[in-house]
């Protein structure tokens, strides 16, 4: 069976070059939101933050990682370990590069796309 986008994404954030990237809560709000599809009143929750910084923390992890990326590539493949260089190009398959390296989004996830029930949740309702 395929690995999804999501699990793909996953053991991509677990390669050495990305291993220590942003917090503990940014990386887990972006995983849970971001792959995971989470609400922001479950990650909040299974985080233990607030709803509201939910979305802040996702959305920081996902600058740093699209920044991270983007790095990595003006630095060439010589310097991307071998499972850098294998998920990449299993992820470069799958997804257009402008999806996942234009520092815009990352797989499914556009920053501000949350729905209409994140949204009523950071807001407070």
């Amino acid at each position: 069976m395929p690995i999804s986008i999501s699990e793909l994404l996953k053991a991509f954030l677990q390669v050495p070059e990305l291993s220590t990237l942003g917090s503990t809560e940014e990386r887990a709000a972006f995983i849970a939101v971001c792959l995971d599809g989470r609400t922001v009143r479950d990650t909040g929750k299974a985080v233990g933050i607030s709803k509201s910084n939910v979305k802040n923390l996702a959305g920081l992890f996902q600058s740093k990682l699209s920044k991270k990326i983007r790095d990595m590539g003006k630095r060439g493949r010589t310097a991307w370990s071998a499972e850098y260089l294998r998920l990449y190009a299993q992820l470069s398959e799958i997804l257009p590069p402008d999806d996942w390296e234009s520092g815009y989004k990352i797989g499914k996830f556009e920053p501000n796309g949350f729905s209409q029930e994140d949204w009523a949740e950071v807001r407070g309702g």
